[in-house]
Order: structure tokens, then sequence, then C-alpha cells
């Protein structure tokens, strides 16, 4: 079985790479601006290869991705979060979310889709965010390219329904790792204490419901939404 894990350097990304590997996939890990010489010490004697794309670009995909062939699963887990209040956002600032989170999304979607429905288990995972559902002050922006996603994989689900492909999103509550890195200590803790978990989510968790998403007999698993958000529910 071989996977793509497009943004597979990031923190949730890294976790799923792992997972997947774990779980027998050869897997294929995009990165941007990641140490190369990292990840290839990293994932040493491991069934892996890399490849370099900078999604805030305007990507040739074929010649990008023209070299991966008989793909089973792809896994899109690429983003970043985007703070403040909207009379800030500059368009440049909207434009590069917008490039990241949905416009790459379904482009790369659309580049695999006939490679995948070659797959007795072509599956298409997102890693979208509680914003997308529930919306977030000062993150509006991107709050609305997260719920752009969900939209997108209810959307495609259904259109993918009669074929071997499944189609689904997580929205991950609050999860340790990069996007948490903004906060300062006080900050986290006041975050955690009103948590009904009162503890960040591990990315483990999210790559173990990824990982559920993915197998065989998850056939019938289709146009969700896996919430992993500790009963944080806004």
């Amino acid at each position: 079985m071989k996977a793509l894990v497009v943004g597979g350097s990031g923190t949730i990304g890294s976790a799923i790479v792992d997972r997947l590997l774990t779980d027998g996939y050869e897997v294929i890990v995009h990165y941007h601006s990641a140490d190369i010489d990292a990840l290839q010490q990293r994932y040493r004697e491991q069934p892996v290869q890399f490849i370099q794309i900078d999604l805030t670009q305007d990507v040739h995909l074929e010649a990008q991705l023209q070299f991966i062939k008989h793909l089973d699963c792809l896994v899109y887990a690429s983003g970043t979060a985007l703070y403040g209040q909207l009379q800030d956002m500059s368009d440049s600032m909207i434009d590069t979310c917008y490039q990241i989170h949905v416009r790459q999304l379904i482009r790369i979607c659309r580049y695999f889709t006939d490679q995948l429905r070659q797959s007795n288990a072509g599956r298409i995972v997102v890693i979208s965010s509680i914003w997308g559902e529930t919306g977030a002050s000062m993150e509006s922006v991107y709050s609305a390219m997260k719920g752009a996603q969900i939209a997108f994989v209810k959307a495609l689900s259904q259109e993918l329904a009669m074929t071997s492909v499944t189609v689904n999103a997580i929205t991950p509550g609050f999860v340790k790792g990069n996007m948490a890195n903004v906060w300062s200590d006080d900050e986290l803790f006041e975050i955690k204490s009103s948590l009904p978990q009162q503890r960040m989510i591990d990315p483990v968790e999210i790559a173990h419901t990824c990982s559920y998403l993915c197998h065989p007999l998850a056939k019938s698993i289709t146009g969700t939404i896996q919430k992993v958000n500790g009963a944080w529910y806004l």
C-alpha cells in the first residue's frame, strides 16, 4: 500500500507518517521548508520518499507528482494558523491561506482521484479543524478555509460514493505542536483549564483516527467529520 501525506513534516503530518509506516504503508512525505537531512535521518531505512513543494505557489502538479503511481491513500495535512482581526488581514494573507488550505487541496485531489479509483481501498483524509465547524474569533479567514475543506469533503464523498474511494475529514480540537506554540505558558494554562478534558490532544490521536479511516474495513465510512476534540463542543 502507498500513501502520500501532504504536509508530512508538520506536527500532525509526521505523526500520521509514523502511524502509516507502522500500518505497513510505503509513504511519500511532502514538505516545504523542513530540514531534509533531518527528515532523511528520521526515516532512515524505512520505505519513505520525499517531495519538496511550496504550496503557496502556483504548482505544476504534473511535473511535481507524476512519479507517484499506484497511490492508495492521500492525506492532506498541510496548513498553518492565521491569527488576527479581519480588518488586519491583507489580500496576500487571505490568498495564501486560501491557496494552502483550499485551492491546492482541491487540485491535488483532482490530480489523484482517477489513480485512487484503481485501488481496492482508495482513501482521502483531510485534516481540517474544529474552527471549520464552529468558527473562531480572531481566526475568521482560517475558519472560512477550514469550513471550505469540510464542505469539499462532504461533496466529493458523494461524487465518489459508487467507487472504492472514501473521503473523510478530521477536525482536531486543541493539539500539542507548532500551532499551539504561539501562546505563552500562562495563555496555554488558561486555555487548557477551559477544556473539558483539561489537556491538549496528542498528535498521535489524530494519526490513530487517520489510520482507522484508511483501514480497508472503513469502506462505508465516507463523508464523515471525525471530531477529535476531547468533548470541546463550542
